[in-house]
């Protein structure tokens, strides 16, 4: 037993000091190459989620621009009894059959001062003949309806500041009712991506109390895409 002691602890002297609870680990060396193998894999897909959800939010953000404008200035339009004419040729309207022309080829203005962004200002020409006697139950209207919304017409006041040349030659829609040959501009407040669009007369007659009892509606399809920088 005691010449066998020196060989066992020579050895065992030259073994590594071990701790017994460090195992070694025959896959130690491959961990590090597959998460960084995973890694490479997901971060192309993380930027693509990335990109998506800015591309969606951007999206959403320019939808609900062009709608906030439309409900700022969309207005209420009553049911009424339409008829729809040829643009550039005159027709009859309303209950004294005044002779009415609208051009079909309107004028996009862009946008002035005042406005917020993303509107712009356009217009059609519009032309009515004279009538023998003032319509006193008459209330009058112009709209142009685009996608489904209705935009009231800007009257000279709303205009006059910016550009008091538009408003020397704006129609309201009173005018309708009026007996005079009138020949002007019709103007309307709108998205900057509305290119076309129909225009509407309407005649609103009223009872002793001032309350509509009927409304007639004549309409013309207008173009918008011809830009102009004239002060006419």
């Amino acid at each position: 037993m005691k010449r066998n002691a020196p060989e066992y602890d020579a050895w065992n002297a030259q073994m590594p000091e071990q701790e017994p609870w460090q195992e070694p680990d025959g896959f130690s060396n491959q961990l590090p190459e597959q998460k960084s193998t995973g890694t490479a894999r997901l971060l192309p897909l993380a930027i693509c989620a990335v990109l998506l959800v800015v591309l969606l939010a951007e999206g959403a953000f320019f939808w609900l621009r062009g709608r906030q404008l439309e409900w700022r200035n969309a207005v209420y339009v009553p049911d009424a009894q339409q008829s729809m004419y040829q643009a550039d040729e005159s027709f009859s309207f309303g209950p004294y059959q005044r002779a009415v022309k609208v051009s079909g080829q309107g004028e996009d203005l862009g946008a002035i001062t005042g406005i917020a962004q993303g509107e712009k200002i356009v217009r059609a020409a519009v032309s009515l003949g004279a009538m023998n006697q003032a319509a006193w139950d008459c209330d009058g209207a112009f709209y142009l309806q685009s996608g489904g919304v209705y935009y009231p017409n800007l009257g000279g006041y709303e205009l006059e500041q910016e550009h008091p040349e538009w408003a020397m030659r704006a129609l309201n829609g009173y005018e309708l009712c009026g007996t005079g040959m009138e020949e002007g501009w019709v103007y309307f407040l709108v998205p900057e991506s509305v290119s076309e669009g129909t225009l509407w007369l309407h005649w609103l007659e009223k009872n002793e109390d001032y309350n509509t009892e009927s409304v007639q509606a004549a309409g013309v399809a207008v173009q918008f895409d011809q830009e102009v920088t004239g002060n006419d």
